[in-house]
């Protein structure tokens, strides 16, 4: 007498609807696949923002330099203003100086007429034209009738690593990173800089 035969199992076409939805086989790696995009946009996302934000911090450090050291001095020569730049553009380091915009002016304030442009230099950018209003607006109440103000102005063209991707989603790969500082001269009513005042 033979031996009896084992019972089959029944084939997947051949369980009921209850029970394919109590099989829970797989649904890891369902779930996983599900969140895998979430997960790389938050990592990406994540690393690129607080990339940004180093480059931005950099930004207003070179601000700040470069106006603490212009307000130092109450006079400049044009070999100066160099020193002064190279060392301010140093304050970006690892990042690349080659693309930084540094705009430096001494900005006079009278009741009469405003604020007034006595004299500008510049890196990669556009220097502010003497003789007129400064292109940008400075507070109010930050200085005295008469008195001046070193403004500097300091730009950087931040690009992502993933910039295709930005730009194919929100229509713009490079990200203007930009930061003003305002200092008082400080050994001098104003600062002079290469035979150029506010007289």
């Amino acid at each position: 007498m033979s031996p009896p035969m084992p019972a089959r199992r029944p084939s997947r076409r051949s369980r009921s609807p209850l029970a394919l939805l109590r099989d829970r086989r797989a649904v890891a790696a369902v779930e996983f696949a599900l969140l895998l995009p979430l997960m790389l946009t938050l990592f990406i996302g994540g690393n690129e923002i607080s990339q940004a934000l180093a480059v931005y911090r950099k930004v207003g450090h070179t601000s700040s330099t470069l106006g603490d050291l212009v307000a130092q001095s109450p006079t400049l020569t044009a070999g100066d203003m160099t020193d002064i730049v190279a060392a301010s553009s140093s304050v970006m380091t690892p990042y690349s100086t080659t693309t930084v915009k540094m705009v430096i002016s001494a900005v006079k304030y009278t009741t009469a007429s405003g604020f007034k442009v006595c004299w500008s230099a510049s890196q990669n950018d556009t220097a502010w034209t003497a003789g007129s209003a400064p292109p940008i607006t400075i507070p109010s109440g930050l200085v005295a009738d008469g008195e001046e103000v070193v403004v500097t102005r300091v730009q950087y063209s931040y690009t992502s690593a993933f910039s295709t991707i930005m730009k194919d989603i929100w229509g713009a790969g490079a990200i203007t990173l930009s930061d003003l500082s305002y200092f008082r001269p400080r050994a001098s009513t104003t600062v002079v800089y290469d035979g150029k005042d506010c007289s």
